[in-house]
């Protein structure tokens, strides 16, 4: 279906725009290809609802063409059917074309084929050699296919495309102009068979090459599970405020990779694609990332000036199963990491099994904010304070943290506070009238003026959003909300919603006019922010508010555990040969999910060791390295199976975990759960 007015996308130097106003729009990566085709509309509802509204999704060749010659863009490897999907649930697209992808995918997404023939001579990967062009045309133009109908121009979901990836920082040319001259290439390719969009993006870490008309796009992770050992990182500066900040650690298991940027940030907004949603484990590196590390990375990247957020991943997904090899990334290929065969599950916001984390809650609330406010907030300038000395880098803990991104059109702005560092403690602060905060910035005039806070208790931790003078409009007279200690969620119907967890009485809103509108004003408390939903069809003048419901499991029937012994033959996986234990499951459903228009069962493995797999009629169909949480599989999408083979393997000691292991390798529990 067409759209009646169509869709006018742009960007200056600050800020993208959508029909000449300002957006800072909410981007989520979800793999197509990694997840079954009936649930990807309910997977795009379960994003939208988190507060996203454009999907970014790699197309890896390696899943569409693993023999020369033999394409498949059938079931889960239908990107046209998948684009129809965000067609019809109205989610925007920003296509990762590659030809090179990484995305922890075996070669990078590159087929086998393609590999082998450089090995042997035949071309160069990564570079203009005619050879690897000729094999790229084609991959192009079986995406232009599949996308046909579907481009912004057509009036089609898809308004970004991304060239390539890490590219001049995880391999490339080492010759600047080469690498440019390469991602011109590309894109004129991607051009001529008909991949247009109002957004061509290229990832700027690290030195990667990014030509002129493409837009630059930064990121970063909490913890890095692709490092070469297995300590504990160095505290990240992710968690400062820093305007375009370049994270070291993206791709630290690349020894090509350079540092610094190859683009005029003054020409460019500041536009993440990569902020990690969550961190995907690995053999030897078990990392956990902890809500608060999420909610707090973001904070800092959006109070610094962020004006696209995007995640990598906001959904977890699972490998296809490939014709002729499994299609993970591991060391056998050449790479730096083993990573699960079939998971991929990124421990995000989305988890591979559908069931959204805490971190989705916890970033749901900022999303509803971001979108309340994005005319406001995206030609905001970012400001630090001045009356207080910067951070003394990533490992202080007494220096309080803050950004302030002031409107001058408008004369208002946010304050933004971050008191938290992964795996830290930062000391509880308080800004009083004694020792407030100061920040000096310039206003329409051109006149540098003092903004002053004061009055707020920000506890270990904390991660608080502040309006300042925000225009409100009640009983139809206009206002100014000077000042509050409450963040601030957004206006619906009328009314103004503020979260937090301080005591009643220790609130305070101060109003341009000294009068109490208290009527106007609804304060919630932290968690049911992160719930809160405003529902505009159906309802009354002033909508109708609700929360999401909390995760209520119960179960739904009884496992039954065989204990197998060690398996009669090794089993060669990511470590090489080892002879786990095997647990025969029978499940006995109290009904059957598969019958059912809605709903799912998960299977609940409570384990020890160091890696599950669980096998459907012989054939593997999940995975798990342990990473100190429960493993749960949703078995809808495997027509709930009444038997599962489970292997555990032996824990290893050389491995580095943040969550607690269980060493025992042994089977806990299991339980058949749904959600109540």
């Amino acid at each position: 279906m067409k759209n009646m007015e169509k869709e006018v996308y742009s960007y200056n130097s600050e800020y993208l725009t959508c029909n000449a106003r300002p957006i800072l729009p909410i981007m989520g990566e979800f793999h197509f290809s990694r997840y079954p085709e009936e649930e990807w509309k309910t997977a795009l509802k379960k994003m939208q609802q988190g507060g996203v509204d454009i999907v970014a999704t790699y197309v890896f060749w390696i899943h569409h063409e693993e023999a020369e010659g033999e394409w498949d863009f059938s079931g889960r490897r239908n990107l046209k059917a998948f684009l129809s999907c965000c067609q019809e649930t109205g989610m925007k697209v920003w296509l990762r074309i590659g030809p090179w992808a990484h995305g922890e995918c075996r070669n990078g997404g590159f087929p086998d084929w393609l590999v082998e023939k450089e090995k042997r001579g035949k071309l160069s990967l990564r570079t203009d050699d005619p050879q690897y062009l000729k094999y790229v045309d084609l991959f192009f133009t079986k995406i232009a296919e599949q996308a046909d109908g579907y481009m912004h121009k057509d009036d089609g979901p898809v308004i970004g495309i991304q060239i390539e990836n890490e590219y001049g920082h995880a391999g490339g040319p080492s010759d600047r102009e080469e690498g440019m001259a390469h991602m011109r290439t590309l894109r004129a390719m991607a051009e001529k068979k008909g991949l247009t969009a109002p957004y061509f993006s290229a990832t700027g870490w690290g030195g990667a090459y990014v030509p002129e008309n493409f837009l630059p796009v930064l990121g970063g992770y909490v913890d890095a599970p692709w490092a070469n050992h297995t300590h504990e990182l160095a505290a990240s500066e992710n968690f400062l405020f820093q305007p375009f900040h370049d994270d070291a650690n993206i791709a630290s298991d690349f020894a090509e990779g350079q540092s610094g940027f190859t683009f005029d940030t003054s020409k460019f907004p500041y536009l993440t694609a990569e902020l990690g949603g969550g961190l995907q484990v690995t053999a030897h590196r078990r990392t956990y990332p902890y809500p608060d590390d999420i909610e707090a990375q973001t904070i800092c990247m959006l109070g610094a000036g962020a004006n696209l957020i995007g995640y990598y991943m906001y959904h977890g997904g699972v490998n296809p199963d490939g014709k002729y090899t499994t299609l993970q990334e591991s060391k056998a290929t050449g790479y730096a990491n083993d990573l699960p065969v079939k998971s991929y599950d990124f421990q995000t916001c989305l988890r591979e099994n559908g069931l959204p984390s805490e971190s989705y809650y916890r970033l749901r609330k900022h999303h509803i904010f971001i979108k309340n406010t994005e005319e406001l907030l995206a030609p905001a300038k970012v400001y630090l304070p001045d009356n207080i000395p910067e951070p003394m880098g990533a490992e202080d803990m007494e220096t309080l943290r803050a950004a302030f991104r002031y409107n001058k059109t408008a004369d208002c702005g946010f304050l933004f506070i971050n008191n938290h560092q992964r795996k830290r403690k930062m000391t509880e602060k308080q800004i009083t009238p004694e020792k407030p905060l100061q920040f000096t910035v310039t206003d329409v005039e051109g006149t540098q003026r003092q903004i002053i806070f004061d009055r707020i208790h920000v506890r270990t931790d904390a991660i608080l959003v502040l309006p300042y003078n925000l225009p409100v409009v009640i009983r139809g007279e206009q206002f100014r909300l000077r000042k509050t200690n409450a963040s601030y969620l957004g206006c619906f119907g009328g009314t103004y919603y503020f979260y937090t967890d301080e005591e009643p009485e220790d609130i305070y809103f101060e109003w341009s006019d000294g009068k109490d509108h208290a009527e106007a004003v609804r304060i919630l408390t932290i968690h049911d922010a992160e719930h809160f939903c405003y529902m505009q069809e159906g309802a009354d003048e002033k909508g109708k508010v609700s929360l999401l419901q909390d995760l209520h499991f119960t179960e739904a029937g009884k496992v039954r555990i065989t204990d197998g012994g060690q398996a009669v033959e090794s089993i060669w996986n990511v470590y090489g040969q080892t002879e786990p234990n095997v647990y025969e499951l029978t499940l006995e459903y109290e009904y059957h999910p598969a019958d059912a228009l809605s709903g799912d069962v998960w299977l609940e493995l409570d384990f020890g060791g160091d890696c599950a797999r669980l096998y459907q009629d012989g054939k593997l169909i999940d995975d798990w390295f342990s990473n100190g949480e429960l493993w749960r599989v949703a078995l809808k999408r495997y027509d709930c199976p009444t038997h599962l083979t489970l292997e555990l393997d032996p824990f290893k000691m050389d491995v580095y975990y943040d969550l607690p292991p269980k060493r025992e390798m042994r089977l806990a529990g299991a339980r058949l759960l749904q959600l109540s």
